[in-house]
């Protein structure tokens, strides 16, 4: 199966960029979505209090980021790429809100690097995107073992 319009999530960190390269790698050709969500939940350390200038702060960061993203991107001739900044809860908007919206065939997140509390806390972004998502998902593995 070759798939056509595919959903990469990023963090802006420098996993954001290996796997915009693997997918341009393996999918050329494909539509590539570009997604970083802004996390209005709280995150994983409970409940944040969200002013405008908080808010706005967590705009601009993720503008930045994504806009990193895009031209690197492009930097690699990944000509059909669109970006996209969502407000919400992460393992929500990735798994259902935006391959629903913008038709989705595979999501492409990274292995999580979060700490052994932490998921035990909060679970992981790409388990519950694994579990849930209506498309196929692949986790790509963003270190060496």
């Amino acid at each position: 199966m070759a798939y056509k319009n595919i959903l990469v999530a990023v963090d802006g960190s420098k996993v954001s960029n290996l796997l915009i390269k693997r997918v341009h790698e393996f999918a050329p050709e494909a539509h590539m979505d570009i997604l970083i969500v802004v996390d209005t939940s709280g995150g994983y350390f409970g409940t944040v209090v969200m002013n405008a200038d908080i808010v706005y702060q967590m705009e601009q960061d993720a503008e930045d980021m994504i806009n990193k993203a895009y031209t690197y991107a492009k930097s690699l001739g990944h000509a059909n790429t669109d970006i996209h900044v969502r407000f919400g809860t992460p393992k929500q908007v990735i798994a259902r809100d935006f391959p629903r919206d913008h038709k989705n065939d595979l999501i492409v997140v990274g292995e999580t690097g979060l700490s052994r509390l932490q998921r035990a806390m909060a679970g992981t972004v790409p388990s519950f995107v694994t579990q849930t998502s209506a498309v196929d998902v692949l986790i790509m593995r963003t270190s060496e073992k």
